[in-house]
């Protein structure tokens, strides 16, 4: 097998596993100093297009010791909140600002990094099998 193909078949899976650890990464940490739960208040939805789609994702709002926080939460296609809804998040008892939406977020985030990873997978797999059927 030509070196140029097999490095650029590896190339492309590192390409999309990347972002996979990178995702995992950012959920996990976010698990990991997210401790405490309390109850937000969605307060808004907003909306982003790209590519004749439109993904929706809440502006919520919360209260750690008297102060008043706002979050947003990921982006997915169809929007399953509306405002004033009651909602569950997570936060840093620390660092009360950062948040996340409890269940919700986690799971998108655990969507696309195994998406990005069985796409990066693919052309390693190719490559791997190529190479020992050589």
């Amino acid at each position: 097998m030509e070196l140029g193909l097999i490095l650029t078949l590896c190339g492309l899976g590192v390409a999309f596993l990347i972002p996979a650890f990178i995702l995992i990464f950012i959920s996990s940490y976010k698990r990991r100093r997210c401790t405490k739960s309390t109850d937000a208040i969605v307060i808004d939805i907003k909306s982003k297009h790209s590519d004749q789609r439109v993904s929706y994702y809440p502006i919520y709002a919360y209260n750690i010791n008297g102060v008043r926080y706002t979050g947003k939460g990921t982006a997915i296609s169809n929007n399953t909140l509306q405002r004033n809804t009651v909602i569950p998040i997570m936060y840093n008892p620390n660092d009360p600002k950062c948040s996340y939406i409890s269940g919700r977020d986690n799971k998108v985030y655990k969507i696309l990094s195994i998406i990005f990873a069985a796409i990066g997978l693919v052309p390693i797999v190719i490559c791997i099998c190529i190479t020992l059927t050589s």
